[in-house]
């Protein structure tokens, strides 16, 4: 399979070493691409990519079997109208900066019959799937999301908080309970950008609060699931799974290398898609909603 990454920043660049690891496996052949920046693009020869450009229509010529997209969020949109065109797309979260921008690749896609999938890496967290099944058709009561770290960079670059971290949280929350009917029960909303978010929301029966921050030196990713007879704390982030107060840790895996394998067994047909732009719009319609206020959210609806 031949593979584009536009946007050779830290995670375009990561993109490209674990593409290129998974040549061994027979499942990449070429690696293309795309920055406005010719140092970043020497450094990705350095690291894997075959072939390099300044341009995203020159390398559209080498027909590849997928795009990856890792530009700062604001240009996801431009970038992903233009190439959808041309092949399917794995996006990097949030899928775009705006939920219309979303809906409007979203039909694009479905036009053009093409796969697109979002870089939702925390589904691929071993610690996350290993909760999925534990929780398996339970229903939760209660879940709690907590997710603070100081921001390496400009805000700007990122959007807010919500946009950043807390929609990691949000999808690992609808993935969980797949409800569509949101209600969003109150928010604390600090900073300009937003640096700090507290929300309680209801999806279908359970309820979920959500924290996000920039605002702390400390580093945590923590979900906590209540269920009827037992309660779980995921420790995302050190890879500890907290049964009933019962320790269990869980093997480390490398989750960008997992999210690339499993995106070219979708685009090859053999794998369902576990976060396609329809979870990827669902997540992001949550959080535009957290910011707006807004009371109630149905995502049946939002999806058309």
């Amino acid at each position: 399979m031949n593979i584009l990454v536009v946007g050779i920043g830290a995670m375009g660049l990561n993109h490209v070493k674990v593409l290129n690891q998974l040549r061994s496996k027979g499942l990449v052949e070429k690696i293309y691409a795309v920055d406005v920046d010719r140092d970043r693009l020497m450094i990705a020869r350095k690291h894997g990519a075959d072939m390099v450009f300044t341009e995203i229509n020159e390398a559209i010529k080498y027909k590849p079997d997928l795009g990856i997209i890792a530009v700062p969020t604001n240009l996801h949109y431009r970038i992903a109208k233009d190439l959808v065109k041309h092949t399917d797309l794995l996006i990097e979260k949030p899928i775009t900066e705006r939920l219309n921008e979303a809906l409007d690749l979203y039909r694009e896609a479905r036009v053009l019959g093409r796969k697109v999938l979002v870089g939702h890496i925390e589904r691929f967290n071993p610690v996350y799937k290993v909760l999925l099944n534990e929780v398996k058709n339970d229903v939760p009561i209660h879940v709690e999301s907590i997710r603070v770290g100081s921001l390496r960079g400009n805000p700007q670059a990122y959007g807010n908080v919500l946009l950043d971290l807390g929609l990691h949280d949000v999808d690992l929350a609808l993935g969980m309970l797949n409800e569509y009917d949101v209600k969003i029960m109150g928010r604390i909303l600090r900073g300009d950008p937003i640096t700090s978010a507290w929300a309680m929301l209801g999806l279908g029966d359970a309820t979920y609060v959500l924290h996000a921050s920039w605002d702390y030196e400390v580093r945590v990713r923590r979900l906590t699931v209540l269920l009827k007879d037992r309660y779980y704390e995921a420790d995302l982030l050190n890879k500890v799974l907290m049964r009933n107060g019962v320790k269990h840790t869980v093997e480390s895996v490398d989750q960008l290398s997992q999210e690339l394998m499993h995106a070219i067994g979708v685009i090859r047909g053999v794998e369902k898609p576990i976060i396609g732009i329809e979870e990827g719009i669902k997540a992001l319609a949550v959080v535009e909603g957290i910011i707006a206020g807004e009371e109630r959210i149905d995502l049946g609806k939002v999806l058309g």
